[in-house]
């Protein structure tokens, strides 16, 4: 793998992790009317989200040109994560990290449609405008060099962060 490469996957990782950490405070604000960091880490990010981002972008181009299919696949890719992730934590660090058994089209509570939905909508919004937007960015040499400059920190940041989080017992899976 280039480094262009690498750079752009990281890039979306910290992308998809920040709009899912966004994505979840505005989500809970207006439904409970909490305004606090749901995720598991200290940080603005997570990573399941950035995890799920990472999957999305590696679906071929040959997919990517079909909205529809992009959609379908977007959905599966986002719910079967979901459900792993809910899983393992459950199973295996008796954590249950979000809960869905009350909603409509749910699958014990690990998976339902609306997270799905929204999961394969944010899928599109990255296929078709963050991945773009990248490509552009990294083609310009002076860009291409803060961007890196600003993941280098960020991946230190991250680091950091799961270093803290699993210190201070906020990382259920890090033990």
């Amino acid at each position: 793998m280039n480094k262009d490469k690498l750079k752009k996957i990281i890039a979306i990782f910290f992308i998809g992790a920040f709009a899912g950490f966004l994505y979840e405070v505005i989500f809970y604000f207006f439904t409970e009317q909490r305004l606090d960091n749901a995720g598991i880490l200290y940080g603005p990010w997570l990573p399941i989200y950035g995890t799920g981002a990472i999957l999305i972008s590696l679906i071929p181009q040959n997919i990517k040109k079909h909205p529809l299919l992009l959609f379908c696949i977007c959905l599966l890719t986002t719910g079967i994560l979901e459900y792993i992730i809910g899983y393992i934590t459950l199973e295996y660090f008796h954590q249950k990290l979000w809960d869905y058994t009350d909603l409509f089209l749910n699958i014990d509570g690990f998976v339902c449609l609306r997270s799905v939905l929204t999961f394969a909508i944010g899928g599109l919004l990255l296929v078709y405008v963050v991945e773009p937007f990248l490509d552009k960015l990294f083609q310009n040499k002076r860009c291409s060099k803060i961007v890196s400059n600003i993941l280098y920190i960020l991946s230190i940041l991250f680091i950091l962060d799961i270093i803290i989080s699993n210190i201070l017992d906020r990382t259920p899976f890090l033990y």
